[in-house]
């Protein structure tokens, strides 16, 4: 093989890894931008347009929602019942398998919230999401949270006066 050639078939090798490094990257801010919308009171409008038009969001302990109408109907459900007055999403040890314009992963998360009674609960468990990439880039196609542990905490409340 000459020498032109396997410079540029080793470039090529090498630009592809480099877009599977970005397109990894691009997913993980995308989840980010999901838990930033939970956290933010569960903004729907902000959640359903990280999904493509088609679609799912779905937890084993509220079902399935397909397409962006559902999907904001159930966030909008959730802000509306009023039954979280703070949460904070963290998901950590993220898996993501990138293959041309499809990508597979999984994170483990902890949610935390506080209700309007100020009592604390703790959500343990992992995501297994799917992506499409699309022309405005990477977008869910499905997300599911399979929840592992579900608790109320014992705590006592210190806040920071100044």
């Amino acid at each position: 093989m000459p020498r032109v050639m396997k410079f540029r078939q080793r470039n090529s090798q090498i630009l592809q890894r480099i877009q599977k490094i970005e397109d990894a990257q691009e997913i993980s801010f995308l989840k980010a931008a999901y838990c930033a919308g939970c956290d933010d009171d569960h903004n729907g409008d902000t959640v359903a347009a990280l999904f493509v038009p088609s679609g799912v969001w779905a937890t084993s302990m509220s079902g399935e929602h397909r397409g962006h109408d559902a999907i904001r109907a159930f966030f909008r459900s959730v802000r509306d019942s009023k039954r979280m007055k703070y949460s904070t999403h963290m998901v950590t040890n993220e898996v993501i398998t990138v293959t041309g314009d499809t990508a597979n992963a999984t994170w483990s998360f902890a949610m935390m919230y506080t209700s309007p009674e100020e009592k604390r609960y703790r959500i343990l468990g992992f995501y297994r999401d799917t992506f499409v990439r699309t022309a405005t880039g990477w977008r869910f196609a499905t997300l599911y949270s399979e929840v592992q542990d579900y608790a109320i905490l014992e705590t006592q409340t210190f806040r920071h006066t100044s």
